[in-house]
């Protein structure tokens, strides 16, 4: 048997050894799928016979770099045959001429293919170059096919850059790489680029399906969209996928064998966490988790499979008509849209995408798992859960202590001074309410809390925040204000319009600010500084005299230490 019989257009009586991804490589690009915008691109360049001297290809592993370049130096020498003779570049390649035939067979005396894997040094570049001066022995141009080309060193890219840029009339090059990054500019300004697209899983079932029909083989959909999605957009991976499932399930792929074979997740399961989440079952969760252990199952593409599923939740609750009712999850997405709400969807896929790269550091997989699956159920339950219901985790003595410094620090909740107090009470500035009075009846704790209500940030909270109140006065249906600003930098125009505006849309009054730039002690920032030492004091005084922590300084020397005490801040 000849070398040309084992690369020729497959049939029926190819020899069955061969693996699919080299029985059914396209031969022309009529074949090739998936790329498109390439194949667009480069037959009507040589449709119209404008050829550029060098094409760089770059792509994942098994998107058809290799591929396409081969059809191209096809597509470059093809002669015909002697009743249809080809006289110039085609970009319909006949296949059955000595050109086509050889180049199929890797033996073409002109195609010459250099992996810079293992050729990445000067001089294997300078002896790949030596060659192009010599005009091409059989065909009509030379073409040098450089695989992995960002492996090359340095000196081996500057060695040929003179004869990239200006190569003989009979020399073309194309380059491939799945790293362009590290490709010098100069080189890349040299040649004409083409991003290779990732296959997408629709494109690769249905290529599966073609070939295995052809091959007589039956197979699952479900099964072949199991393997399309661990190809990861690669065909060939794909091919190989298949290849090794025709082996595993002895002729007929299925969708149990497949999913036993690539250690993935039956979609039962992540329907099960899910529901065992919604539910707040804990030990079904542990249940699953256990029986994936026993079935010897992938904890990081389980992970990856739930966060899939987590993601069609999303888009059911956000875009229902996004939901396709032939996917075969399609009914229990749109149950899970309703028993979730859209935060806490957007919460448990963050998880899921997170705790990948902490199986790397867990235990175990197993142990890492089941860990994520717990902070699931963790945070669904304090979202469900009444905030002043205690956890039964926490021991009796230390609920009374934390619900006795949590009093104390709510009755002793400081304030500027007493009398103020109480007028910030009976006058407190409200998005409701706004003050009536004539003039002066606010004073600098009611201005705090104003300014404190105002959508400010930037410079321009900052401005109001260093602002001390000096007086208030309402008259003819305006607001003046006499503000105090200790840094005058921020007291810009800007500030101040900005400030005015925010004041007018929360008061529906039209304010009036005159600015001074002087000291005093009732700025916002620093009452709320002072409020803030207050506060601490107090929490600091309340956890020291507390009679649970006290027994414990009394049993084991524990020590408060000074400044770690922080006091519980309400959400008004």
């Amino acid at each position: 048997m000849s070398d040309f019989n084992l690369f020729e257009t497959p049939s029926s009586a190819a020899p069955a050894g061969l693996a699919l991804a080299r029985k059914w490589r396209p031969r022309d690009f009529s074949t090739l799928v998936g790329q498109d915008h390439v194949v667009k691109a480069l037959t009507h360049a040589l449709d119209q016979n404008r050829l550029h001297h060098a094409w760089l290809f770059t792509g994942t592993r098994g998107v058809g770099k290799t591929t396409i370049s081969r059809i191209l130096a096809k597509s470059l020498n093809c002669v015909g045959s002697q009743e249809h003779p080809v006289l110039a570049p085609t970009s319909k390649p006949c296949g059955t001429c000595y050109v086509c035939q050889e180049i199929d067979a890797g033996r073409f005396v002109d195609y010459i293919e250099m992996d810079a894997a293992s050729n990445r040094g000067v001089d294997d570049m300078a002896a790949l170059l030596e060659r192009s001066i010599y005009g091409p022995t059989s065909g009509r141009f030379k073409v040098f096919m450089i695989d992995e080309v960002h492996m090359l060193t340095n000196h081996a890219f500057n060695s040929m850059l003179k004869t990239l840029e200006e190569p003989p009339p009979h020399l073309k090059f194309i380059l491939a790489t799945t790293d362009p990054q590290k490709i010098p500019v100069t080189v890349l300004s040299r040649c004409l680029q083409f991003n290779l697209k990732q296959m997408p899983s629709p494109v690769i079932v249905e290529h599966l399906q073609d070939i295995l029909g052809k091959e007589q083989i039956n197979a699952d959909a479900k099964a072949l969209r199991i393997i399309a999605k661990s190809a990861r957009g690669s065909m060939r991976d794909a091919l190989s996928l298949t290849d090794q499932a025709i082996a595993y399930t002895s002729g007929e792929i299925t969708e149990e064998l497949v999913r036993n074979m690539l250690g993935s997740l039956d979609d039962a399961y992540l329907i099960r966490i899910l529901d065992a989440l919604a539910s707040h079952h804990g030990q079904e969760l542990v249940d699953i988790s256990r029986e994936m252990a026993t079935m010897s199952m992938s904890f990081s593409i389980a992970l990856q499979d739930l966060a899939s599923l987590l993601q069609k939740v999303a888009m059911a609750q956000l875009i229902p008509n996004s939901i396709l009712q032939e996917w075969p999850e399609a009914e229990a997405v749109e149950k899970m849209a309703s028993s979730f709400s859209k935060e806490e969807v957007q919460l448990l896929y963050q998880i899921a995408i997170t705790s990948r790269a902490d199986l790397q550091m867990a235990p175990e997989e197993e142990v890492g798992f089941l860990m994520a699956l717990l902070r699931m159920l963790a945070f669904k339950i304090d979202e469900g859960s009444n905030n002043s219901a205690p956890s039964p985790s926490v021991p009796p003595r230390v609920l009374t202590a934390k619900s006795t410094l949590m009093a104390q620090s709510s009755a002793a909740k400081p304030v500027i001074a007493e009398p103020e107090k109480k007028t910030l009470t009976q006058t407190k500035v409200t998005e409701e309410t706004t003050p009536t009075s004539s003039s002066g009846n606010m004073n600098p704790a009611e201005w705090q809390n104003l300014v404190k209500k105002l959508p400010l940030k930037g410079l321009v909270g900052q401005f109001a925040l260093q602002t001390a109140l000096k007086s208030w006065v309402e008259q003819g249906g305006f607001i003046n204000l006499h503000l105090t600003s200790e840094l005058p930098q921020l007291a810009t125009p800007f500030s101040v319009e900005k400030l005015t505006e925010a004041l007018e849309q929360h008061l529906n009054r039209t304010v009036r600010i005159k600015v001074d730039v002087g000291e005093s002690e009732h700025t916002v920032a620093k009452l709320e500084a002072k409020m803030q030492a207050n506060e601490q004091l107090v929490v600091e005084a309340s956890v020291v005299k507390d009679p649970y922590i006290q027994e414990l300084q009394n049993i084991i020397g524990v020590k408060v230490i000074e400044g770690s005490i922080r006091p519980l801040r309400e959400n008004n």
